[in-house]
């Protein structure tokens, strides 16, 4: 099985490039970056938004060689289910002006004790709570930045999507705080997470 693992920041990604000490670089340019962790994993950091997302796609990947995608990052949480620090796998992507999508990974692909839920791709962090009463109204129990256009890509070449993301802030007004104090620890309990659980697994 061809893997490629899609994330949006460096930071998010660190444990995970430390992992494989053989990587190699594919190619770097305008802020994206591929890279050859294994003979069938590859790691691409896209850069944050939902534009670069799905331009770092479209210009790095070839759909014939790619059987699973996992893309993994932080999210805001929008519903009280979720506690900062526990890991959400997405089956429904929305986005303004846009139809909601429904893509789910491979049933071979298992992510143990990991609740399933809907993720908003917002254009934009949501710090104040009008905002955060916005995203909530699509229905979303998490928003994030990039999610959308990688479900989208997926649904479009028919390629199986594990979207798993970890929470690092309650979305609203204490974003700022609450994400300069969990990102570095819900990134890497999800990079630890992925390591040990889906990855060890399907390699």
């Amino acid at each position: 099985m061809k893997i490629l693992l899609a994330h949006a920041l460096k930071s998010e990604a660190g444990i995970i490039r430390q992992h494989f000490p053989l990587a190699k670089l594919v190619s770097r340019e305008d802020g994206q970056e591929l890279v050859c962790l294994d003979k069938n994993l590859h790691l691409l950091r896209t850069g944050m938004g939902q534009e670069l997302s799905e331009a770092a796609l479209v210009a790095q990947v070839d759909p014939q060689k790619v059987d699973l995608i996992i893309h993994f990052g932080v999210s805001g949480s929008l519903s009280d289910n979720w506690s900062l620090l526990q890991i959400i796998r997405g089956t429904k992507f929305s986005c303004a002006g846009q139809p909601d999508l429904k893509i789910s990974p491979l049933e071979t692909v298992k992510a143990p004790g990991i609740q399933e839920t809907s993720f908003f791709s917002s254009s934009n962090a949501i710090t104040d709570e009008v905002m955060r009463d916005s995203a909530k109204s699509t229905g979303a129990e998490a928003v994030d930045m990039e999610s959308y256009p990688v479900a989208r890509f997926c649904e479009r070449y028919t390629i199986p999507l594990l979207a798993i993301r970890c929470i690092s802030d309650r979305a609203g007004s204490s974003t700022p705080d609450d994400f300069k104090q969990h990102f570095t620890g819900a990134s890497q309990t999800l990079q630890n997470y992925l390591l040990r659980e889906v990855l060890k697994k399907l390699l």
